[in-house]
């Protein structure tokens, strides 16, 4: 009886484990990993720390394990959303040096319009960031186009010196098919008393084209470990029910 137990309470965790919803870290798409919303698929993350070293305590110095990537879709558009935890902030200057403290790293990607839809990306929006300085810093995002050698397509920035841009938008001359980013995401701060940072920041990719028709979802069939998990947890009953001896 043990044994229908042992091997109903194995199905059930193995059951348990298929049902959970995965969360991406940009991390975990390093190694090859991709993501897909409908017919738009983001691969080929690269994450490089630009920091200079040795960086100062002060500095800081991102972890891609730390840095939750979600997408999400509307009608005309695809989001990839990158959200910080911890968040990204600096403060003050190095004491021994009295040299700003900085964050600075790259994160690059490609997205391509895939599995032979007709739609073409037609430009790109870079916003809902809450980046913030104050007391002489400031903290950017901007995103490049490695295609045509670095072409700068959108920028978000907050700067105690310069002001505040929170959204910045551009549209491709020709429909695109795939694109591939770089972007840079840094900030500094030149006085004691200065903080930076930002949590959160997002793309998106507006579409031209009518999406590709979604397959009616089929229904899910009952799982093959149920009867085992029936079992184990009749076995375990009979168990509590017999007389010792």
């Amino acid at each position: 009886m043990k044994i229908f137990l042992i091997a109903g309470l194995t199905s059930f965790c193995a059951f348990s484990q298929t049902a959970l919803a995965a969360t991406f870290t940009l991390g975990s798409l390093l190694s090859g990993g991709s993501l897909e919303e409908g017919d738009v698929a983001f691969s080929n993350f690269d994450f490089t720390d630009n920091t200079p070293s040795p960086a100062f305590p002060g500095d800081f110095i991102a972890d891609p394990d730390q840095v939750d990537v979600t997408t999400s879709t509307a009608a005309g558009s695809v989001t990839l959303r990158f959200d910080f935890a911890p968040a990204v902030i600096i403060s003050g200057i190095d004491p021994g040096t009295d040299l700003e403290h900085v964050f600075d790293f790259f994160i690059d990607f490609d997205v391509e319009v895939t599995g032979g839809s007709s739609r073409t990306l037609t430009g790109l929006t870079l916003g809902e960031g809450d980046l913030f300085a104050e007391g002489d810093a400031s903290a950017e995002v901007i995103f490049f186009d490695a295609e045509t050698g670095g072409n700068r397509l959108a920028e978000i920035f907050e700067d105690t010196a310069f002001g505040s841009q929170t959204s910045d938008a551009t549209s491709f001359d020709d429909p695109l098919s795939s694109l591939s980013l770089f972007g840079q995401i840094e900030g500094q701060t030149n006085a004691n008393s200065s903080t930076a940072g930002l949590s959160t920041f997002a793309l998106t990719f507006d579409l031209d084209g009518t999406p590709p028709v979604t397959p009616p979802v089929t229904p899910v069939p009952l799982p093959a470990g149920l009867p085992l998990i029936l079992a184990g947890l009749g076995s375990l009953a009979l168990l509590r029910l017999s007389p010792r001896a």
